[in-house]
């Protein structure tokens, strides 16, 4: 659950978390992707992009997650 573990981090710390990616394939490593923003010490935006290797259980859950962040956005 690295990936769920580490959106949950990402959206707690206040990160711009700006899109995730799964797929369903066991041909090699890094089926799901998970893109932020960072800010750098000068202040700029620096796009960040992590790969993790995920079951459709966790995508499923990350999913979920994103969606109601986005969802929670919108009410604000």
């Amino acid at each position: 659950m690295k990936m769920l573990a580490r959106l949950r981090y990402l959206l707690e710390e206040g990160f711009n978390v700006s899109a995730l990616s799964g797929y369903d394939d066991d041909s090699g490593q890094g089926n799901a992707r998970l893109i932020f923003v960072e800010m750098r010490a000068d202040g700029s935006p620096h796009l960040r992009s992590e790969i993790f290797d995920v079951g459709a259980d966790e995508m499923e859950q990350v999913s979920t997650l994103f969606l109601a962040h986005l969802a929670e956005g919108r009410k604000e």
